[in-house]
């Protein structure tokens, strides 16, 4: 529940209403199942992806893609992004990238290891820098 932003009262709501046993209080434990179970999906879904558009490119690596970047918030004052490449012949998703220019690291000259923070700069800048982190996307020869 907390992924779209909501807490542990609204999963009481919510399991009453679908007629289910009362949720863990210990969520974390669940989550991380729940966000590997995600995230290997999320990478098979996308190697199959450009597995389909080699194919329907006759084989060849230089496809057409699609870069797109979105914001949490508007007017480019977001701290967090997400850029996704898409297919143009088969319209899927073969790549995403999550941006992040928030740190909750209590030293922020020493990140933790587990630090999101991947982002510098100004929030507009976001889409540009992720291309210019991967040039494949502008010359597949690299």
């Amino acid at each position: 529940m907390r992924c779209i932003g909501k807490g542990a009262e609204s999963a009481v709501m919510f399991c009453g209403i679908m007629n289910l046993p009362p949720p863990p209080t210990k969520f974390t434990k669940f989550n991380n199942i729940l966000l590997q179970a995600a995230r290997e999906t999320c990478e098979e879904s996308m190697a199959e992806a450009v597995h389909e558009a080699v194919e329907e490119n006759d084989g060849g690596r230089d496809i057409a893609v699609a870069v797109d970047g979105s914001w949490q918030k508007r007017d480019f004052s977001s701290k967090n992004g997400v850029v996704t490449v898409t297919s143009v012949d088969t319209d899927k998703v073969i790549d995403v990238e999550i941006l992040s220019k928030h740190c909750i690291c209590p030293n922020k000259i020493k990140h933790l290891q587990n630090c999101k923070r991947n982002f510098v700069g100004y929030s507009g800048k976001m889409e540009v820098t992720d291309m210019c982190m991967h040039p494949e996307y502008l010359n597949p020869t690299s």
